[in-house]
């Protein structure tokens, strides 16, 4: 995959997400302010930015995956942190242990040792390859500490993405499970609510303006 061919799905992926939540915006609100608006529509639209957000930030780092993985290099061309993911599952799987099996317990756990270095085997072997559902998995619920999880993961520096829009992550998230909790009932601010609608935009041009980097100066690579 090219550059310019992630760049344009990045474009397409946000611009229909973007067009459906002003949608919404207009039909819930229509020429009332944020500040006079009901809290019923405000709540409606904060999860509804909130699931994409969600979207657009497992789609973005699924195509930067796909991106590397056409690539095809082999695993002493890459970071520790691309082979790292792409022992994904492997390393989940010695996570939750051998779990119930006829053979027994100790048996299980063997053979879940045997298949991680057979793993490690073909990556040293052949080219390298991330499964992108396991790397850049949401965990349920995106956040900062799920998205700096995924930015690692894939040797891409936390930085890069600006303390603010980690903070918006994290209202637009509260905001989302206070009222999946029924424990977020009160009006929400007008100005806050603008704020992070705002954010919400700013956040998914500066993911992929990021990711684009990224693939365009190769950070996936190890430094010569």
């Amino acid at each position: 995959m090219k550059v310019s061919e992630m760049r344009a799905q990045l474009e397409e992926d946000m611009a229909w997400r973007l067009d459906e939540l002003r949608h919404l915006f207009n039909h819930l609100l229509g020429d009332v302010s944020p500040e006079e608006a009901s809290v019923y529509s405000l709540r409606a639209i904060l999860v509804m930015q909130y699931a994409h957000l969600e979207g657009f930030t497992r789609n973005a780092l699924s195509l930067y995956v796909s991106a590397v993985n056409s690539r095809s290099l082999p695993v002493k061309q890459l970071k520790p942190e691309l082979m790292a993911a792409a022992l994904a599952i492997e390393f989940d799987t010695l996570r939750k242990g051998a779990g119930v099996s006829e053979e027994g317990k100790l048996t299980s756990r063997a053979r879940h040792q045997i298949s991680f270095v057979k793993r490690i085997q073909e990556l040293s072997d052949g080219p390298v390859s991330i499964a992108a559902e396991v790397a850049v998995s949401m965990e349920m619920n995106l956040g900062s500490d799920v998205l700096k999880r995924s930015l690692v993961s894939l040797g891409i520096p936390v930085d890069r993405v600006a303390k603010e829009q980690y903070s918006s992550i994290e209202f637009v998230k509260r905001v989302r499970n206070d009222i999946a909790h029924g424990s977020r009932k009160e009006k929400i601010s007008g100005g806050m609510f603008s704020v992070h609608m705002k954010k919400c935009e700013e956040f998914m041009n500066g993911l992929s303006r990021v990711l684009t980097q990224a693939l365009s100066e190769e950070w996936f690579r190890l430094a010569s």
